[in-house]
């Protein structure tokens, strides 16, 4: 697939998933506007120039307030894909471990996966 979407799959419609974390749809940009951590990571793997970089807004959906965004560098053709959950903290750009999977090429999922990683790390809650 490896496209971006226009539309929200995963908007919340039900009481029960009005909890967690909400993202934007998944945006095309270029690999340069990456974070460091994550140019750095994908610099030590393969093909740099076939990697495309998808940026998500990450939100609560309990307070609607924005938490940070995710990183995602998907590789079609390998099938990986490495990403990282950005944020701010007391004025300092903070960045998870960058993170590498196997991918669909969707980047929602891709996020998806971006996500489980950051909770893992204490990033999100």
């Amino acid at each position: 697939m490896c496209k971006g979407r226009t539309i929200m799959p995963r908007q919340p419609i039900k009481r029960e998933l009005e909890q967690g974390t909400y993202w934007t749809p998944p945006c095309e940009v270029a690999l340069s506007e990456a974070h460091p951590r994550l140019l750095n990571a994908l610099k030590t793997g393969s093909g740099l120039d076939r990697k495309r970089l998808f940026v998500a807004g990450a939100y609560d959906m309990a307070l609607g307030s924005p938490m940070g965004q995710f990183e995602v560098a998907i590789d079609c053709e390998s099938g990986l894909s490495c990403g990282v959950f950005r944020t701010m903290r007391s004025s300092e750009d903070v960045s998870g471990k960058p993170v590498w999977f196997t991918s669909d090429g969707d980047p929602d999922n891709a996020v998806e996966t971006v996500l489980r990683s950051a909770k893992a790390e204490g990033l999100v809650p």
